[in-house]
């Protein structure tokens, strides 16, 4: 397991994490319904957690600049290795 951002770590507002293959946001509050403890988004990919932590920061949970930095990062070197 990767992570990304945690309250424990780096004082984020939001979980990232990369387990079993995928990135998630556990416990998300974006995610609708009642049952916060149980809710994550599942992202398809890199760019689509980047889009979502977007949403988190434009509604004031802080996501550390390293969490931004490192997706990108593991991104081009997927995209250097021809992954894509």
């Amino acid at each position: 397991m990767t992570v990304y951002a945690t309250p424990d770590r780096n004082a984020a507002g939001v979980r990232v994490i990369r387990a079993a293959g995928g990135l998630m946001c556990i416990k998300c509050r974006l995610v609708p319904g009642d049952d916060v403890d149980h809710a994550h988004f599942r992202a398809e990919g890199i760019p689509a957690m980047l889009d979502h932590l977007d949403f988190h920061t434009v509604l004031g949970d802080y996501v550390p600049p390293e969490a931004f930095v490192r997706l990108r990062a593991e991104y081009a070197d997927l995209f250097e290795r021809g992954a894509l």
